[in-house]
């Protein structure tokens, strides 16, 4: 990475952030160790680099729609990727199609703009194979011209687990691959068959979710040490629009983005990191200005609860100081407000943002100062499962045309950590929607999935449940579940609120502590609609 064009000092407890883009590279520092980046890699100008051979390379050929450069894994970071760059005589949009093995549908998409010169992106090639690929163009008479080329791409990516589709009802099913996201590996996409078409190249974990804008979020390391501290904001082809380093140099632990982040409506990035000015660890958040990498907000969960919450906490992880252990963030639009899960309290809370006021808890109602006892929904008919050890909440779509409900999903492994029901605990996980009635400050079941599996779908840590919003259907995420030779994962697709499974996916092979455990997976489409891809060099954005 090239030296810093601006280092500021902040003489205060706070964070190391720094944001690099094509225009800046900023440090936010802590006073008491500070640090320098200049021994770190810069993707960004390396990839500049990269588009400019690309472009040398381009005008000193003749590449036709007939003999178009092909450029198989552009940017050094998604190996199943390639970019395809040609001229055609006439303004033409462009489709392109992989095609695909045995029932799976082909994957195809179609970029609508007119252009003379192109630069089209190829996603979805298969590992270790010779990929048939289609580009069609289409000028604005309607003439059709068509050309294959094929594309060799590597082996099987080692890091991959072994893979079983169980089920798959690909009409029922919400369209797209499925991406699993590790604990500390490599994330990829799988199709309707198991088969994998999308992987990055880069060692990560927690964080990979899409943005607004279609591009990736995806937390990751830029070195060999595995040290989870970066954000890197990259289009699905591996190319980095914006790199962000949060460098914490008291802590020794390689998660320093622990478990999650999110894009605000602000267009800001809010963040589960750790204090680093005490002994408490996964109770912080900080809110990054998307442009300039400042530390806009620092939200510490110590400051809601009694103190000796956090001081006399007696359970996993005790001797870390994890007395919270937040592992999820989610933003509720509709009342400007987060929902936070905290594993090692066994509660889902609402808070204000960024004030940090207490809407509601969802947790089951023993231990909670009087101040917070107050927030604690009560079960509308008086009994409840409260999630224990759960993750991933997120708000549904209104479920019930009542203004004053809100429903909530999440993945409930149902282990006892603080609060709940210690004899059920750890019999069963479960995928489970809640009813909240804000005004009245109740709640109640309305779905679960899970219960019935009994220990098969249990996963001591870890899990996912998320709402697909085409079908409505739910994707569950039971990740950790232990078996006779180590460990699996679990996805499962049930048809909206049903029982109905349309998908089930089984993913062997997990060793204890192995960072393969699968967090969370997430149902996405390759091609992101929001996604226009256009790189720097000319050709990447001439049109007629």
């Amino acid at each position: 990475m090239k030296a810093l064009t601006l280092l500021i000092l902040v003489f205060s407890v706070g964070w190391i952030i720094i944001a690099e883009n094509t225009n800046q590279t900023v440090s936010f520092s802590m006073f008491q160790s500070a640090s320098t980046t200049s021994n770190e890699t810069d993707l960004i100008e390396e990839q500049k680099e990269m588009e400019k051979q690309w472009q040398q390379e381009y005008m000193a050929g003749n590449h036709t729609f007939n003999n178009p450069m092909v450029i198989q894994d552009p940017y050094g970071e998604a190996p199943l990727t390639a970019l395809t760059k040609f001229h055609t005589e006439a303004p033409s949009r462009i489709t392109v199609t992989v095609a695909s093995r045995g029932e799976t549908q082909d994957i195809s998409h179609t970029y609508p703009a007119f252009n003379r010169e192109h630069e089209v992106p190829v996603l979805g090639l298969y590992p270790n194979n010779t990929n048939e690929v289609t580009i069609e163009a289409e000028d604005r008479q309607g003439n059709i011209q068509e050309k294959t080329v094929s594309i060799e791409t590597n082996d099987t990516p080692a890091f991959a687990h072994n893979r079983e589709v169980l089920e798959s009802s690909t009409a029922e099913m919400e369209p797209g691959l499925t991406f699993l996201t590790p604990g500390k590996s490599k994330a990829y996409g799988a199709d309707e068959e198991g088969d994998i078409r999308w992987y990055s190249s880069r060692t990560g974990g927690f964080v990979f979710k899409r943005l607004s804008n279609g591009n990736l979020l995806l937390g990751a390391s830029d070195s060999e040490d595995n040290r989870n501290d970066y954000l890197f904001e990259t289009d699905m082809l591996g190319k980095v629009q914006n790199q962000y380093k949060i460098n914490l140099p008291n802590y020794e632990g390689t998660n320093v983005i622990h478990h999650d982040a999110i894009e605000l409506p602000n267009n800001n990035l809010l963040v589960t990191v750790h204090d680093n000015s005490n002994s408490y660890v996964e109770d912080t958040m900080v809110e990054i200005d998307r442009d300039t990498g400042e530390t806009v907000e620092t939200l510490d969960l110590k400051d809601i609860f009694p103190s000796e919450v956090h001081e006399e906490y007696s359970g996993p992880n005790e001797s870390e100081g994890d007395w919270m252990h937040q592992n999820a963030i989610w933003y509720d639009e509709e009342n400007k407000s987060i929902l936070i899960s905290g594993r090692h309290q066994d509660a889902v809370m609402s808070l204000t943002y960024p004030d940090m006021e207490i809407n509601w808890i969802l947790g089951a109602p023993e231990g909670w100062s009087a101040n917070m006892d107050e927030k604690v929904l009560k079960p509308e008919n008086g009994n409840l499962k409260y999630p224990g050890a759960q993750h991933a909440p997120m708000i549904l779509p209104d479920q019930d045309n009542n203004p004053d409900t809100k429903d909530v999903l999440l993945f409930d492994n149902n282990r006892v950590i603080t609060r709940g029901d210690e004899s059920i605990s750890k019999d069963f996980s479960q995928g489970i929607q809640y009813r909240i009635n804000e005004e009245e400050g109740t709640v109640e079941t309305v779905w679960n999935y899970g219960k019935e599996r009994g220990k098969d779908f249990f996963s001591n840590v870890v899990g996912d449940a998320d709402y697909l919003y085409e079908t409505e259907n739910r994707l569950l995420t039971s990740g950790y579940q232990e078996t006779e030779d180590g460990y699996q994962a679990t996805v499962v697709e049930t048809a909206g609120t049903t029982d109905e499974v349309v998908y089930e996916l089984e993913l062997s092979g997990i060793e204890e502590g192995d960072g393969r455990v699968v967090y969370r997976a997430e149902r996405m489409p390759l091609y992101p609609e929001a996604w226009n891809y256009s790189s720097s060099s000319p050709a990447g954005t001439s049109s007629e």
